[in-house]
């Protein structure tokens, strides 16, 4: 039970419960991860008050840095042998893993006078832009033939440490565009 005080003086209680609904096993190898750092900048302009337009503005600048790892589903890689003897290596589609050591952190803000007038910078939505799947397919498209290269590599090694003469082929299946 809160003190009826503290209502007046501000106090504060957080409560976070967690559960682990389910553990999957996933069979997901990471080929490249990249280490990315930016800062994202948002602005309002022009707030209303008594439906006439105040020309003001605000700010916000969002400093951010993480890992992101990239690479393919495992489980979804056939290898077929080809009447040639080669064997035919078929890579699906690339996909981010997953992000690791994300640092987000609101580097500055800015107001006007006015800025009152201007609506709040949704803090949240920038951090969703940063990892948003657009950014993701981007972070993707720019790496491709880094991670074929980085497939050919890892297959390659697994073949020649079961026949050092395993002669392989690759096919790369086409990334999906960004869904909207």
């Amino acid at each position: 039970m809160k003190p009826p005080l503290g209502d007046w003086v501000g106090a504060t209680t957080d409560k976070n419960t967690q559960v682990v609904n389910a553990i999957t096993r996933t069979q997901e190898v990471a080929l490249v991860t990249l280490g990315i750092e930016g800062i994202r900048e948002r602005k309002t302009e022009n707030g209303q008050f008594l439906f006439v337009s105040i020309p003001n503005s605000r700010a916000a600048f969002l400093r951010y840095s993480f890992d992101a790892k990239l690479g393919i589903d495992a489980s979804e890689v056939t290898i077929d042998e080809q009447p040639d003897g080669s064997f035919l290596v078929s890579i699906p589609a690339f996909i981010v893993i997953g992000l690791n050591n994300q640092n987000i952190e609101v580097a500055a803000e800015s107001t006007d006078v006015l800025s009152w007038t201007t609506p709040e910078i949704d803090k949240v939505a920038m951090v969703n832009d940063v990892f948003g799947d657009e950014l993701q397919a981007e972070y993707l498209a720019k790496n491709e033939e880094l991670l074929r290269d980085q497939a050919r590599v890892f297959y390659t090694n697994i073949a020649a440490s079961i026949d050092p003469d395993a002669n392989l082929k690759f096919e790369f299946t086409p990334a999906a565009p960004p869904s909207k």
